[in-house]
């Protein structure tokens, strides 16, 4: 058994076959990242912009057993990532050389901690699935089988939960706060982002991300460069009006992304990729489920209403969409505010997701 630092196209192909038999077998689950991973290993993505990134498989035989990407990112200097990770089963001593790889690595820049479920930054994933295995999970979210939970497990990683909300069906709950409501729309200016002004919208939003998720669990300051390529590719899919800012007076003061659940359009154990970009145009009317990533403000406008401003701007837009459903993107559990309003908007609690971290 043998750690192996992938380097050659003909390794990468081998990490990206592995990957994709193992969504296969798990065949009620959709792969949302092998197109980000195909753009890494062709140099195609601003991803990898100070990140120190190394590719590992663990073999026997020439056989891949388990893999991962180990990542530096120099904003979040103390933490070592050990990013999508994947696994076959009853393969605890692969993992383990796997996360020793990791802690080596981490060694070297000086880190303090492993991290494992964080894909290099937020804005790329959190967690791993810890409920719901029989589910197909949503545009943007992770998908694991029970059994990666249990290898980190075994291994005593201290434990942070997140989890996700619903809303079975779309109606007026939002109503009981029409006067709230009426008073935001009077006093703040909700505007949707505009494709013909790409640079402008898509700074606002990198700005406003670095500001409002400074202190943030794992958040770290992201570029220009990134974030705007990052939201071209979802524009591909998105509408304008799946960004929203809100404005006070002249300045921006936050926003919100939501978008339709584009898994609808991808089959079980699929890979989420160009194919569905045709597939969103010919059938987008037949997606009835829309997913909520973030609802984001200034520390000052926190407490006078505006989520529920925010919120009744993507209501009006599913609407227009005769959306029937929603979920809410993670929420890490210590975050109290999050929580109270999507306990307050929502059902009930759905998915639950862990990040594993480990002292070095």
């Amino acid at each position: 058994m043998r750690v192996i630092e992938v380097k050659s196209k003909k390794g990468q192909k081998k990490f990206l076959d592995f990957r994709k038999k193992i969504y296969q077998s798990n065949p009620v689950f959709v792969d949302n990242h092998m197109f980000m991973l195909k753009m890494l290993f062709a140099n195609k993505t601003c991803f990898s912009n100070n990140k120190k990134i190394y590719v590992v498989n663990v073999e026997d035989d020439g056989k891949v057993l388990c893999q991962g990407l180990i990542i530096h990112a120099q904003e979040l200097a103390e933490y070592i990532q050990l990013c999508f990770f994947e696994s076959k089963a009853n393969q605890e001593k692969a993992v383990e050389l796997l996360v020793d790889k990791a802690v080596e690595v981490g060694k070297r820049y000086h880190c303090k901690k492993l991290v494992v479920g964080l894909n290099g930054h937020l804005n790329y994933g959190l967690g791993l699935l810890n409920s719901h295995y029989d589910e197909k999970n949503s545009f943007s979210a992770s998908a694991n089988p029970k059994y990666y939970n249990d290898y980190f497990k075994k291994m005593n990683f201290e434990e942070v939960h997140l989890k996700t909300y619903k809303i079975d069906r779309i109606d007026d709950r939002l109503k009981v706060y029409e006067g709230i409501i009426d008073r935001l729309n009077k006093k703040y200016r909700f505007e949707y982002f505009d494709k013909k002004n790409f640079d402008y919208y898509s700074k606002i939003y990198t700005d406003l991300n670095n500001q409002c998720f400074m202190n943030h669990r794992y958040y770290y300051k992201r570029g220009y460069e990134e974030d705007k390529e990052m939201l071209k590719e979802l524009f591909l899919f998105m509408k304008n009006d799946s960004l929203i800012f809100v404005f006070d007076g002249k300045e921006p003061v936050g926003f919100t992304l939501w978008y339709q659940d584009y898994n609808e359009l991808v089959k079980k154990g699929d890979a989420f990729g160009t194919k569905h970009y045709f597939k969103n145009k010919l059938f987008n009317k037949k997606i009835k489920k829309a997913k909520v990533m973030e609802i984001a403000l200034l520390e000052d406008y926190r407490k006078i209403g505006l989520p529920l401003g925010l919120l009744n701007q993507i209501k009006l837009c599913l609407d227009r969409y005769k959306i029937k459903s929603l979920e809410t993107s993670w929420v890490l559990e210590e975050n109290y505010a999050s929580n109270s309003v999507c306990k307050a908007i929502c059902d009930e609690e759905y998915k639950r997701y862990v990040v594993y971290e480990k002292a070095i």
